[in-house]
């Protein structure tokens, strides 16, 4: 009965054992194996504490795991130290289990323990043991025995999975810092290169801004210096030609004849292109967002080769060609030397190249206009010269003017008050309607020798903002002169100089002379505005006008002359236009 009932118990116990092992051989780290080992050992030997110590690699440390049945009964870290170095004392160098009775210092609810070596391929790996308050029977001992050989396999192969897995890391780590060393050694063998072909750029473009400084120094004119900078270019790029686009005033591209190795044939397949700053086209944004345009028929992509079929060439480039903010148009080289085409550094030289040629080009342009205004400067200054010598002869002018003003109106018509005065003394005559004439007579004299004045001296041009009431009373008076109807447009400040004010009036007050002695309108039209840091002034008449080119043979139209004149002296222009019963227009500027 004992022997049925103990094969019994260990057909129980070793159905445990597989199924514990079969459980424990699922994990794969050294941590998991431990903890689901002193769980499955309790269970096992039905123990309250179960406790595994591992070696550390090269016996430097050791790693301690423990768990118990009820956490209460958990053994502290000291207690299982004692355990292990009792354990290690008494089982000497036997693999085999040690039993014990309660020992001194423990804790009072341990009554046995059992600890167990792990040992695998002849490697001590730590020791392993279990604690109860009851003992244990020989089946739970031998049962222990073997799991204790089970743990020590399975720990053994998750140390060695953790040392393939360490080594696959160190592996793969030697692998990525190996492919990072290459990409450094690739990068550093790039900025070498880049050094080199920077360096390189930067001789060529050096070259370029000499190249335009000698041809901009040899005193040629726009097309010799255009042609010579367009060969030194070719040869610092290595392009078979060079070609210069200029954008016009209407917004359009034009290929600028005489560039290097352009013939007539190939100038004859450009055609002009629109280019603006609005524009999103390939020329509008290599001129106006500088981009640096760069294609070959060697490049696998194509992107670009419609262009090239366009131009009719192997490989093209362009940049902006630009003088500081102003938009020149495009410097563009084509048919590269070399088989792989243009390169970024062949850019940067042409883009140094547009640059400077850009300023050289404005230069020239301006030396031209400088030429041209100091040629106009001389002309003006020799008119200049001309009216200063006839200030005399318009002053006497002015005043032979004035003094027959006097004497045809006002002169004649006190003339004409003393014969009134005279027929008094008839006795004969009629006094009343004599006296009565005679102070209609006054009252005109009056009235001319006030306008007279006027015209010479207005008493408001003096006050802070009274120019525009004296132009409007001189507007009256041409009203109560002609009967023609007169519109008035005044835009000026009131701020203007004293000499600017007295200017303008002599002006306009010379024109609308002209209107009342010659003109016979019935509508006139006056405009006083500020224009281009100056006064515009218009005044336009619906009268009987005359032929502009007669004007100095045409009888009382020296004021004609006098207006023109005083609009030069001032700095600004005067202009006349008039057609035989068309009417008159006269129009002056002068500057503030």
């Amino acid at each position: 009965m004992e022997t049925v009932g103990a094969a019994a118990g260990y057909g129980d116990v070793l159905e445990s054992f597989q199924n514990a092992s079969a459980e424990l051989s699922r994990f794969k780290t050294v941590p998991e194996v431990a903890e689901h080992a002193l769980r499955l050992a309790i269970e096992l030997t039905r123990s309250s504490v179960a406790f595994l110590a591992l070696i550390e690699e090269g016996g430097d440390g050791k790693r301690v795991y423990t768990t118990a049945s009820d956490p209460a009964q958990s053994l502290p870290d000291d207690e299982v130290e004692k355990i292990f170095a009792a354990a290690a004392a008494l089982s000497g160098p036997t693999p085999n289990a040690l039993w014990s009775g309660m020992s001194d210092g423990l804790s009072a609810g341990i009554r046995s323990t059992c600890a167990q070596a792990l040992e695998a391929g002849g490697r001590s790996l730590g020791m392993f043991g279990v604690a109860s308050q009851s003992g244990y029977t020989a089946v739970q001992e031998r049962t222990f025995a073997i799991f204790a050989h089970q743990v020590a396999s399975t720990i053994a192969v998750a140390q060695l999975q953790e040392r393939r897995q360490e080594m696959v890391d160190t592996l793969v780590n030697l692998r990525a810092d190996l492919d990072r060393s290459e990409r450094r050694r690739l990068i550093n063998d790039e900025r070498v290169r880049s050094a080199e072909r920077v360096e390189h750029a930067h001789e060529a473009a050096v070259q370029a801004l000499l190249a335009v400084s000698r041809h901009a120094r040899s005193g040629d004119g726009l097309a010799d210096f255009y042609r010579r900078l367009t060969r030194s270019i070719a040869e610092l790029v290595g392009a078979r030609r060079v070609l210069f686009w200029e954008r016009s005033d209407e917004g359009m591209l034009f290929p600028i004849a005489g560039g290097h190795g352009v013939d007539d044939v190939f100038l004859a397949g450009l055609q002009p292109v629109p280019c603006g700053p609005d524009r999103d086209d390939l020329a509008s944004r290599v001129v106006f967002h500088d981009l640096m345009f760069r294609a070959s028929r060697a490049d696998d992509s194509g992107d670009f080769r419609f262009v090239l079929d366009e131009l009719n060439v192997d490989s093209a480039i362009s940049v902006p060609w630009r003088a500081g903010d102003q938009r020149l148009g495009l410097v563009a080289a084509y048919d590269s030397r070399r088989r792989e085409g243009f390169s970024r550094e062949d850019a940067w030289v042409l883009q140094k190249a547009g640059l400077a040629a850009g300023l050289v080009w404005q230069l020239k342009y301006a030396d031209t206009d400088l030429k041209k205004t100091a040629e106009r400067l001389q002309k003006v200054d020799a008119a200049r010269q001309m009216l200063l010598k006839n200030v005399s002869t318009a002053v006497d002018k002015a005043r032979k003017r004035f003094a027959g003003d006097l004497h045809d109106d006002a002169l004649q018509k006190l003339t004409a008050v003393e014969l009134q005065l005279q027929r008094l003394k008839d006795p004969n005559g009629d006094a009343g309607e004599l006296l009565a004439e005679a102070q209609v007579m006054l009252a005109q004299t009056e009235e001319a020798l006030r306008r007279l004045l006027f015209e010479v001296r207005p008493p408001a041009l003096e006050v802070p903002g009274g120019f525009e009431e004296t132009i409007r009373d001189r507007v009256q008076i041409l009203r109560s002169l002609s009967g023609a109807e007169v519109e008035v447009e005044v835009e000026i400040p009131d701020d203007l100089s004293y000499d600017d004010r007295s200017m303008l009036f002599r002006q306009l007050t010379e024109a609308l002379t002209n209107v009342e002695k010659h003109a016979s309108a019935t509508l006139v039209r006056v405009s006083l505005k500020v224009e281009d840091g100056g006064v515009r002034g218009v005044v336009q008449d619906n009268g009987r006008g005359f032929v502009v080119a007669e004007r100095s043979r045409l009888p009382g139209h020296l004021g004609l002359l006098a207006l023109h004149e005083r609009a030069l002296l001032a700095g600004g222009w005067n202009k006349i236009e008039s057609e035989p019963g068309l009417g008159t227009t006269v129009e002056f500027w002068m500057p503030l």
